[in-house]
């Protein structure tokens, strides 16, 4: 058995399992783009938690122009990060996007220059890095949770993922900040 309850899935491809690797562990997975992000690197990307892109990112998926299918997740991906038409768009007819148009709908999370996209998301990681990690993880899963599930048991998932961050040194942390008036220093427990 996987965490929360799930049965451990069997893979006929390694991709496929990274893929699901990616996505089920508790930690944040950021992706850090530039030049080309195309095909299975486009769908790789799309995997993780975060995409921070230099201003140079030419993404999307033209192997369709090559009679290529899609093959990493795209399929579950792309449309729940952008919606519908839009992946369809994408897909169905070869597009690439440029780094402005990839972050007015939504595939990046930010946008640097390229001269800048190692220090801009050094401090990007760092922030992200000092949150309540299990907290992180907890809400990483309500959300997978969420894509498969409807409402009710997604709202008795994040009660009883809800309570179990309840416990942890962290959320202890995180109130104590709050009552002194002080910046919270986690430490993943």
């Amino acid at each position: 058995m996987g965490k929360y309850g799930q049965l451990d899935p069997k893979f006929s491809l390694p991709h496929h399992k990274l893929i699901y690797l990616i996505r089920e562990i508790q930690v944040p997975i950021i992706a850090l783009l530039h030049g080309y992000c195309l095909g299975a690197g486009f769908e790789l990307a799309l995997a993780c938690d975060f995409r921070l892109a230099a201003d140079n990112l030419e993404m999307g998926d033209h192997r369709i122009t090559r009679a290529i299918c899609m093959l990493h997740g795209a399929s579950w991906f792309l449309p729940r990060l952008i919606g519908f038409a839009r992946a369809a768009e994408i897909v169905y007819t070869g597009r690439h996007l440029d780094a402005k148009e990839a972050l007015k709908i939504g595939l990046v999370n930010k946008v640097y220059p390229l001269g800048e996209l190692n220090e801009k998301s050094k401090e990007f990681i760092e922030k992200i890095a000092k949150m309540p990690t299990r907290c992180f993880g907890y809400n990483k899963a309500m959300f997978n949770y969420s894509f498969v599930n409807d409402l009710t048991s997604s709202l008795q998932n994040e009660a009883y993922l809800f309570n179990e961050n309840m416990k942890t040194d962290d959320s202890r942390e995180g109130h104590k900040s709050f009552l002194e008036k002080r910046e919270p220093k986690y430490k993943g427990k």
